[in-house]
């Protein structure tokens, strides 16, 4: 007579591991923030909100323009420039924005921001239809105000009619 001897094993089930958590970028978030305030910013110049757009920089701002031959220019004069905008185009809207992280010398997001756009108006004094292709950098302080703003685009662009061509 044969004895046979059937066994089973069953393997414990796994404990549950809680999922591992992403370690969020303090960098990263101040980057969120800061594209938060620029957005806020850009949408203060499309409503012609002088104060509320002069709100989002610091007492010590600093503006580099795209002009050749200007640079590090003071709050005030970017003040009456933007003034100067606001007054001679109407309906303003900055389209097609895209935000990217400032980064360090290592190559690291530092929390300031990047700027791609194109801004649509009419010109005040004919209505005729502008664009301008934009690029600046927005670079913050710890209170998250902007501290430097440089710009890039076609300063033709300016007074330049749109034809309906991109």
């Amino acid at each position: 007579m044969a004895l046979l001897v059937f066994t089973a094993c069953q393997e414990k089930a796994p404990e549950p591991q809680e999922p591992e958590v992403a370690e969020v970028d303090p960098m990263m978030e101040k980057f969120q923030n800061n594209v938060e305030t620029t957005k806020a910013m850009l949408q203060a110049f499309c409503d012609k909100d002088s104060t509320k757009f002069f709100s989002y920089v610091s007492d010590d701002f600093i503006w580099s323009p795209p002009s050749v031959g200007q640079d590090s220019l003071p709050i005030e004069t970017w003040k009456e420039a933007m003034k100067g905008f606001m007054a001679a185009y109407n309906d303003i809207e900055f389209t097609d924005g895209q935000y990217y992280a400032g980064l360090d010398e290592d190559q690291k997001p530092n929390g300031d921001v990047r700027t791609y756009g194109l801004w649509k108006s009419k010109m005040a004094e004919t209505g005729a239809e502008q664009r301008l292709k934009w690029y600046s950098v927005g670079f913050f302080n710890e209170e998250g105000k902007i501290v430097h703003m440089a710009e890039w685009y076609d300063t033709a662009d300016l007074t330049r009619e749109y034809k309906g061509e991109e």
